[in-house]
């Protein structure tokens, strides 16, 4: 893996959820005001892409700077979700891109210099403002702390949000496969049918359709 890398006042933006069947997608902004929270021994070899490392040490990621503790320097984020019925009505694509207007809005909000900043991006993301300084990286997870955190933060956000649904509909198992098009989560579409937070647009590559109508 790369040596994660940050510059003194930067974003990273990175997204979750493109490809379930169900569920939000998930965008976050992070914010970092200096390196000195990567020389942490809390952070350090740890930051990299969030679905490659294991949920305890992404969710003690996420607890610590949700809760703001042990870090050295500010970390200051923004997180927007757009729904299943968003996603149907709009499509993926204007979705994200309507939460990562929303996320670097917030920043902005809570006084981050957005305009005097770079933004750095996972690869196929765009800031949809032009004037913004930005650039995407491929893999930018594995290589940016910005975008590693902004992707950790992301994912545990909707995977909690995933696994609360899970309790309002337990058939489809979403506390397991948060919404993603896993075997069993198919075979109970099939056979309950689908619920408001099933993306209609997607059942159509699985031959599921016929159930959201």
């Amino acid at each position: 893996m790369s040596k994660s890398k940050t510059t003194q006042g930067v974003i990273g933006i990175d997204e979750v959820g493109r490809g379930p069947l169900a569920g939000p997608v998930t965008l976050c902004a992070v914010y970092l005001e200096n390196e000195e929270m990567v020389k942490s021994d809390i952070f350090q070899n740890i930051i990299r892409d969030s679905k490659k490392i294991s949920k305890p040490s992404r969710y003690n990621i996420y607890s610590i700077i949700r809760e703001n503790r042990y870090l050295k320097s500010r970390i200051i984020y923004a997180i927007a979700s757009r729904s299943a019925e968003h996603i149907d009505k709009y499509g993926i694509n204007k979705s994200v891109s309507q939460c990562i207007r929303s996320c670097v809005n917030e920043l902005r909000k809570k006084g981050i210099p957005i305009n005097e900043l770079k933004i750095n991006l996972d690869a196929g993301l765009v800031v949809p403002i032009k004037e913004l300084k930005q650039e995407s990286f491929i893999k930018g997870d594995e290589k940016y702390t910005e975008i590693a955190l902004a992707s950790i933060l992301a994912k545990e956000t909707r995977d909690s949000y995933m696994k609360k649904l899970s309790k309002k509909h337990p058939e489809y198992f979403w506390d397991k496969n948060v919404g993603y098009a896993t075997k069993k989560h198919r075979e109970m579409i099939k056979k309950y049918g689908i619920t408001k937070y099933h993306r209609k647009l997607y059942l159509k590559a699985f031959e599921l359709f016929d159930k959201a109508e």
